[in-house]
């Protein structure tokens, strides 16, 4: 009885160690890996395991910059629950899609599995495994477009999308680029660009900085309609031609700038 109780505070209770196969991924691929499930000092009811891929977004509050971490989804790995005896140890193998506006892994954007047990009456033992994202073939067409134009990536941030413009994504990552190695230098300062991605295609939205620090950050504009605002929707198939993307792009910059 009293191992009971201790178990129901978290002491000598069950314990969740996710293993990954790789910490490597992109958006839209998946990621394999094994949950492994110590049993404690007693016997205990596990109503469910789950894995959620979570990312951390920005917000300027009151003067002051704030982190928050943010689900972008959360999976169930049993359909009912079971009994974890003491001392068993199990091992539950999983695949699982990576969601595909995961922020990718660059300047301070950091992305991870949790895994946790919900047991009725007691604490919830949970484990955090950080992931790399990475970007997949169909973005680094357009990564790779924008350094081929000339610009460089100074930092990434991810934020919060105005409620108007994607009900179903309320999070974003904004790459900002840096405009002095490029022709366009002697016009611009910088452009920063989110890349929203579906099953068909990547909406791209473009903002094009003429002067320096005079315009609040992209997130800012796409709640208006600044002029210096723009967007290119591309599909898989467009994506596939690497040249027409890199025009396409230098086109849309040359006309906003």
């Amino acid at each position: 009885m009293f191992k009971k109780l201790l178990s129901q505070i978290g002491i000598g209770a069950a314990t969740v160690d996710t293993r990954l196969d790789s910490e490597r991924c992109e958006p839209g691929g998946q990621i394999h890996g094994t949950v492994h499930i110590k049993g404690g000092n007693v016997d205990q009811e596990i109503d469910r395991i789950y894995l959620a891929f979570n990312t951390q977004y920005k917000e300027e509050v009151r003067d002051s910059t704030t982190f928050t971490t943010f689900t972008l989804d959360r999976f169930s790995l049993n359909e009912a629950a079971f009994t974890i005896e003491a001392g068993v140890e199990r091992e539950i193998p999983f695949t699982l899609q990576v969601p595909f506006n995961t922020p990718l892994s660059v300047s301070q954007s950091k992305s991870w599995i949790e895994t946790g047990l919900d047991i009725a009456q007691a604490v919830d033992p949970s484990d955090r495994d950080a992931i790399i994202v990475q970007a997949n073939d169909l973005q680094s067409v357009i990564l790779e477009a924008m350094e081929e134009l000339g610009f460089r990536l100074k930092k990434a941030d991810t934020e919060k999308l105005p409620g108007r413009y994607r009900k179903d994504l309320p999070i974003a990552q904004e790459l900002e680029y840096s405009a002095r190695n490029t022709y366009f230098a002697h016009k611009l300062d910088e452009v920063e660009i989110i890349m929203l991605q579906d099953r068909t295609g990547i909406d791209i939205v473009l903002q094009i900085d003429r002067r320096a620090h005079d315009l609040g950050s992209l997130f800012s504009e796409m709640a208006g309609a600044d002029e210096t605002m723009a967007k290119l929707s591309l599909t898989n198939q467009d994506l596939m031609d690497r040249n027409a993307v890199k025009q396409q792009l230098n086109d849309l910059i040359e006309r906003y700038s």
